[in-house]
C-alpha cells in the first residue's frame, strides 16, 4: 500500500505542471480524464483491491486530463528578431573650418592631358576659414571613376593650421605605361583628428594612351 501511495504522489507531481493552466481543447481534456480514471482503476484494483482502485482513479484521471491538454495546446515558438538588410546609417562629422581653393593640374607636355608614363602634379590651396585651429590635417585625392594604371602619391599630413592660415599642397599623379585612353575622375578633400571632413571637389581630366 505505501508502494501504490508513493507512485500516486510522484505521478501527482508529474502530471502538475500540466494541470496547474489547461489551455488545450476542453473536449480532449475531458476524455483523457475519464479515459485515464478508467484505466487507473482498473490497474489500482489489480494492485491493491478497493483501496487501489481509488488511487489509481485519481492519478489516472489527472494524468489523463494532463495528457489529452499537452496533445492540443498550440505550440508556443520563440520570437525570432529580424534586421533589415542595407538599413541606411547617418554618418556625423563634425563641421570642418577648411576650404580648397584654386585647384590647378599640370603635366609635364602641356597639353592637360594624363598620358601614358607621364608625371603630373595637382596643385590646390588649403584654407582655414574657421574659429578654431586645425590638427591632423590630410589633404585626399583620389579617383573614383575605377580608371587603371593611376598612381597617386601618398597624403602628407599637416599637424598644425592656426585660424586663416593658408597652405599650397601638391599631389602627383603619374599615368602608367598601359593608361588607356579614357577620362579619370578625381575627388579632393581634407579630413581632420577629430573626423571633420571639408567640402569634396570632383573633377574629370583625359586620359590618353601612349601611340
Amino acid at each position: 500500500m505505501k508502494k501504490l501511495i508513493g507512485l500516486a504522489l510522484c505521478a501527482m507531481m508529474f502530471t502538475s505542471c500540466y494541470t496547474t493552466s489547461m489551455q488545450g481543447s476542453p473536449a480532449a481534456v475531458s476524455a483523457g480524464a475519464s479515459i485515464g480514471g478508467v484505466l487507473g482503476s482498473i490497474v489500482g484494483d489489480r494492485a491493491g483491491g478497493w483501496q487501489g482502485s481509488q488511487f489509481g482513479a485519481l492519478v489516472g484521471t489527472v494524468a489523463g486530463a494532463a495528457i489529452g491538454n499537452a496533445i492540443t495546446t498550440p505550440r508556443q515558438e520563440k520570437p525570432v528578431e529580424c534586421y533589415e538588410e542595407n538599413a541606411s546609417v547617418e554618418t556625423y562629422y563634425a563641421p570642418s573650418g577648411l576650404r580648397i581653393t584654386n585647384i590647378r593640374f599640370i603635366d609635364d607636355n602641356r597639353n592637360q592631358v594624363i598620358d601614358a608614363e607621364e608625371n603630373c602634379k595637382l596643385v590646390f590651396d588649403i584654407v582655414n576659414e574657421g574659429e578654431v585651429p586645425a590638427y591632423n590635417v590630410t589633404p585626399i585625392v583620389e579617383e573614383i571613376s575605377g580608371m587603371k594604371h593611376l598612381t597617386i602619391s601618398p597624403s602628407a599630413q599637416i599637424s598644425y593650421m592656426p585660424k586663416g592660415n593658408r597652405i599650397r599642397y601638391t599631389a602627383t599623379i603619374a599615368g602608367g605605361k598601359r593608361l588607356k585612353t579614357g577620362e579619370a575622375v578625381f575627388r579632393v578633400y581634407t579630413s581632420e583628428s577629430n573626423g571633420a571632413l571639408s567640402d569634396s571637389h570632383e573633377f574629370s581630366l583625359p586620359t590618353a594612351r601612349r601611340n
